[in-house]
């Protein structure tokens, strides 16, 4: 799996061309993850800030 891709250009050098979209249901999975771990989170340790005063 290349995670760059690369060509030629006329002058025979390598140029980057961009990045590999394999990997991109990798990273959208840790992101949801994340997401839904970060609301867990804060559902968990919610804390009135009115109910103090």
């Amino acid at each position: 799996m290349e995670l760059f891709r690369y060509s030629r250009d006329v002058y025979g050098q390598t140029t980057l061309e961009g990045m590999s979209w394999d990997l991109f249901w990798v990273f959208l999975g840790l992101a949801l993850v994340g997401i839904v771990g970060h609301m867990i989170f804060c559902a968990v340790t919610d804390k009135k800030a009115g109910a103090d005063s």
